[in-house]
């Protein structure tokens, strides 16, 4: 019988790591558009955007991890049931639900991960995202300021500089400036990029600003003027689904304007570490229902079975929203109905 185990969990670690791979690399694909809009003006190499990947994978563990463990445990059973080794099994006298005793021991560690995912790692993982990407804007920003085109990779600021001899030298330059009510215009015979923390500086030398001020243009000529640049970084402003639990709490208390979407955030923290429990006790029930229709019933079951579930969970927080139910149940609606469904059909199987 250890054998048998050891075999099992062996296919069944195979099974979950590539339903893993593949959940994520469709959501990463989500992720990295987002970032190509940051990136769109300086680039990014490929070193620092593994790095970022690598720190993303926290946030989407939450979410996969659960389901590629429902669909490893379909793929696996569901093979052994179209080889017919379940038969064999049971004729040799081990009970049906005893034969998914490896599942249950990777559920409740897969358990263990999407509590420690969900309350910690996932928002320290998020916030040193920003910090990453934030350090790359800052270094990479001299090399998105590019001669004879027209460069907005700032907001509210348009360069133009006619020659760049070097990564950090300018000739030429023309700035517009609409960051304040008052429009500037500098233009400058030459300048140089500095950095200052997460923001760039154009020493500028030998030049003119104009600016208006109510119905006047007023001109000022400079020997060096200091133009200070900060990156564009508001794709990436901070969600509500990536504040830690202690900063959900103090904002429930302190935002009564937002207080059902912080206690809709925090109980969904609860709720899908629970849903790796409800998916393991629930699959011998769903492994009788494919049968024998092997792989391809198990991974259409699997997705259903998280289809049904996102949208309970969807449905739950738009009642809760809509102030129809509390936040505590609109959030525990999809995994309350789920865990009551998993109670009865595991009761059910007899053998």
């Amino acid at each position: 019988m250890t054998i048998i185990f050891k075999a099992l969990t062996k296919e069944l670690l195979q099974n979950i790591f590539l339903s893993l791979a593949f959940l994520n690399s469709l959501l990463i694909i989500e992720k990295l558009l987002k970032l190509s809009k940051v990136f769109a003006s300086v680039g990014i190499d490929l070193i620092n955007l593994f790095k970022i990947v690598i720190l993303l994978q926290p946030q989407l563990l939450i979410f996969t991890l659960p389901m590629a463990l429902l669909m490893g445990i379909l793929l696996t059973y569901g093979r052994v049931q179209t080889d017919n080794e379940m038969t064999i099994f049971m004729v040799s006298g081990m009970p049906y639900k005893k034969a998914f005793k490896p599942a249950i021991y990777i559920g409740l560690i897969a358990f263990s991960f999407t509590v420690l995912m969900s309350f910690y790692l996932a928002p320290s993982a998020v916030n040193l995202v920003r910090e990453k990407i934030l350090t790359i804007l800052a270094e990479r920003a001299p090399l998105g300021i590019e001669e004879g085109v027209f460069n907005q990779g700032f907001k509210g600021i348009t360069i133009f500089v006619k020659e760049k001899p070097d990564s950090l030298t300018l000739k030429e330059v023309i700035i517009f400036d609409e960051r304040k009510e008052e429009t500037k215009i500098v233009i400058a015979k030459a300048g140089r990029i500095t950095k200052e923390k997460e923001n760039i500086n154009l020493s500028l030398l030998d030049g003119k600003v104009y600016f208006n001020k109510d119905i006047t243009l007023n001109q000022i000529n400079f020997k060096e003027y200091i133009f200070k640049l900060s990156p564009n970084i508001e794709p990436i402003a901070k969600k509500i689904s990536e504040f830690s639990i202690f900063e959900l709490i103090s904002k429930i208390g302190s935002d009564e304007k937002r207080k059902t979407d912080y206690k809709l955030e925090l109980y969904k923290r609860f709720s899908l570490p629970l849903l790796c429990i409800v998916s393991v006790f629930l699959s011998p029930f769903l492994c009788r229902l494919i049968g024998k229709s092997g792989r391809i019933g198990g991974v259409t079951v699997g997705l259903l079975v998280f289809t049904i579930y996102y949208i309970l969970m969807i449905y739950g927080a738009n009642l809760a929203k809509a102030g129809k139910v509390s936040a505590e149940v609109g959030s525990l609606l999809p995994i309350i109905i789920m865990g009551l469904f998993t109670f009865f059909s595991y009761n059910k199987i007899k053998a």
